[in-house]
């Protein structure tokens, strides 16, 4: 895997729970999605507290998919990562649900994942809930595998979209994901693929994680500030991005802030102009990510003939 070369540093919110939690109660999401556009992030990151061991312990009292669903209606360019592990959750579950906010953002949304998922209670501490081996890189590893496959099994442009005709989609299109791996799953997917096709998966790698594997595998691998010496290195070497909850970091991709207070103003960084010509269009184009490759050909069909 090649590393791309980047013509512009990208800058990330680490949102806390605690912020998300008292913007949603109080009614203060658009205050919230006004900071962040304020801030000139690319992305924010919802949920960070259940990969990053550095964080307040989370206390599981917001879903990220619900505090995502949330900031995407009230923002209109930022892309926003969702924090799912597939510690806790299965890999049906998490393409389903990532490829149904795509849609509902037009292609902004990208996945954090990590190996351990810190809100798990603490009999699943050391377990995992849909198979019998507990949390490791190679589990997150197939999951994400398994979500990538289970994305191509639905082709969105199969979607007839015609109000006069008798069928809904060219079904013959439509194929079973038949991955194996740890997870066996036979699909197809019961959502349309996302307008991203591939949503950008980023992991959030710890000490003590197969690190190499991370970079390997995701498209973001992104490092606590106090690990970038001893792990930085690998990582560049492999890793399509580089990204540090550092703001200061030197030598990576992007930065990412973490934001714990809205009334306390934002001075990580100096808002970041826009690039000459600037569009926002899909989290994976403001990333510059290669597009994904074409889905294999060859597929079981679910609607043979």
């Amino acid at each position: 895997m090649s590393v791309i070369q980047r013509s512009r540093t990208f800058y990330g919110l680490a949102l806390g729970e605690h912020v998300l939690v008292d913007a949603i109660r109080r009614g203060r999401v658009d205050e919230l999605a006004a900071f962040v556009d304020r801030t000139g992030a690319d992305f924010v990151l919802v949920g960070v507290e259940r990969v990053s061991r550095t964080a307040p312990r989370p206390t599981a009292a917001l879903s990220p998919s619900v505090s995502a669903a949330a900031l995407i209606a009230a923002t209109a360019d930022v892309g926003v990562f969702v924090t799912a592990v597939p510690h806790l959750d299965h890999p049906y579950n998490l393409a389903r649900r990532l490829a149904s906010l795509d849609h509902t953002s037009r292609g902004r949304v990208g996945w954090l994942t990590g190996v351990e998922d810190r809100s798990a209670p603490g009999n699943l501490a050391s377990a995992g809930v849909w198979i019998e081996s507990g949390p490791s890189p190679a589990v997150t590893t197939d999951a994400i595998h398994a979500s990538r496959t289970l994305w191509e099994s639905w082709p969105a442009d199969t979607i007839r979209g015609r109000p006069d005709d008798v069928r809904f989609a060219d079904s013959g299109r439509i194929v079973y994901a038949d991955h194996q791996g740890i997870f066996d799953i036979a699909g197809p997917l019961n959502v349309p693929a996302p307008p991203q096709q591939k949503i950008p998966v980023a992991w959030w790698a710890q000490e003590g994680d197969d690190i190499v594997s991370a970079a390997e595998v995701s498209d973001i691998v992104v490092l606590a500030g106090g690990d970038v010496d001893r792990h930085g290195p690998a990582v560049r070497e492999r890793a399509l991005l580089f990204v540090v909850d550092d703001p200061d970091a030197t030598g990576v991709d992007g930065h990412i802030a973490t934001v714990t207070d809205l009334d306390a103003g934002f001075s990580a960084w100096a808002k970041p102009p826009r690039p000459r010509g600037y569009r926002q269009r899909s989290l994976r184009a403001t990333l510059r990510l290669p597009d994904p490759a074409p889905a294999p050909t060859g597929r079981r069909p679910v609607y043979p003939g």
